[in-house]
């Protein structure tokens, strides 16, 4: 075969190479009408999500209602609504639907100044569906900050990068930490258990945490343990299948620093979601912990997100948790010991006062 064969040749296989990639390519890209957009949210979620059983949703059946709702002349106002209600059948304050950034600045400022900022589910169009807005719906608050501020906070006040740290008057030790965004670390965490080490017990109060990163909630968890303890897993979805899922077993090791195995009371509400649920099944098992006060809000699996074809972002949840006893804690965690706040007498706080008199039996 002589050279000029040859380049022909090679020329015609890289010309086919290149074509073949620009149909994967083009095929590979959805295009930007509402029906495509709307076939593309669908088969994100149902290739990615990893909780419709847990959730009880049949997602091919939520197609089949809302499919003949979508074409493309239909407003982008309508087609998000559409999407957004999809969003919230999941009940999952981990999942979403934003299409902030197809309006211009203009646009998004005058929208979300129309509206009170407390309620997410009256901001249209296009600025968020998630189904964070309604954990608190139907529950009580049972965290007063200003009560907890004045009762019990009120004396001689420590602080460690995001705790808060005190002795009570009946030798109990009292940890608040409301936001796991705030650091917590093996270095803060061993200066608040030496200066609380000779306690009868400490009390830790996360209520009205709503997340932040797991990680310091795992480092939290590891300074009350001396042994290893399994928690449960994770459960990742894997693959575009029903069946697509991998178990990732998790266990808290003990911290190499300060150790508290003494009673520990944990204390909740509804508003104690995403990484205050890493903290609560990581302590859960351990023998000398009770949890007391609200049910909390949930919020277990791991997160991804993008955005579809014509710019709205999405995030799912890819992963749930199940923890020690098989239960899936998405949806909330029920406390060892219910107690409710009466809102009507800011002189004690019901939930601390329980606390309290566990730990000193």
């Amino acid at each position: 075969m002589n050279k000029i064969n040859i380049c022909i040749i090679a020329i015609f296989m890289l010309l086919s190479t290149l074509i073949s990639c620009e149909f994967a390519a083009m095929e590979a890209n959805p295009g930007k009408d509402h029906v495509s957009i709307f076939n593309e949210f669908w088969e994100l979620f149902n290739t990615k999500y990893a909780m419709f059983d847990a959730k009880g949703v049949d997602w091919t059946a939520v197609y089949n209602d809302n499919r003949d709702l979508i074409d493309n002349t239909i407003s982008d106002d309508s087609l998000f609504r559409v999407m957004g209600r999809m969003v919230l059948l999941l009940k999952d304050g981990h999942t979403s639907l934003n299409g902030f950034n197809s309006l211009s600045s203009e646009e998004f400022s005058a929208i979300t100044e129309k509206y009170d900022e407390k309620d997410p589910s009256e901001i249209d169009p296009f600025v968020f569906r998630d189904a964070s807005f309604s954990i608190l719906e139907g529950f009580p608050e049972n965290l007063d900050t200003t009560v907890v501020k004045e009762k019990y906070l009120n004396g001689k006040v420590d602080t460690a990068e995001g705790m808060t740290y005190t002795t009570l008057d009946d030798n109990i030790g009292y940890i608040v930490y409301r936001d796991f965004l705030q650091p917590v670390s093996d270095e803060s965490m061993d200066l608040v258990l030496r200066a609380l080490a000779n306690t009868k017990g400490i009390i830790l109060d996360v209520r009205g945490n709503q997340g932040g990163s797991p990680a310091f909630a795992e480092i939290m968890a590891s300074h009350f343990t001396d042994k290893p303890v399994k928690t449960g897993f994770e459960r990742f979805k894997t693959g575009p299948g029903p069946n697509d899922f991998k178990d990732s077993p998790i266990t808290i090791h003990p911290a190499k620093g300060e150790l508290y195995t003494k009673p520990v009371a944990v204390l909740t509400n509804r508003a104690c979601y995403s990484a205050t649920t890493t903290l609560i099944y990581s302590m859960n098992p351990m023998p000398h912990v009770t949890f007391i006060g609200g049910r909390t809000g949930g919020g277990s699996g791991s997160v991804a997100d993008g955005h579809l074809a014509n710019g709205w972002q999405y995030s799912l949840s890819v992963s749930e948790f199940i923890d020690h006893e098989g239960r899936h804690l998405d949806d909330g965690f029920d406390p060892d010991i219910m107690v409710n706040l009466n809102e009507k007498d800011k002189s004690r706080d019901e939930i601390i006062e329980r606390a309290r008199s566990e730990l000193r039996k």
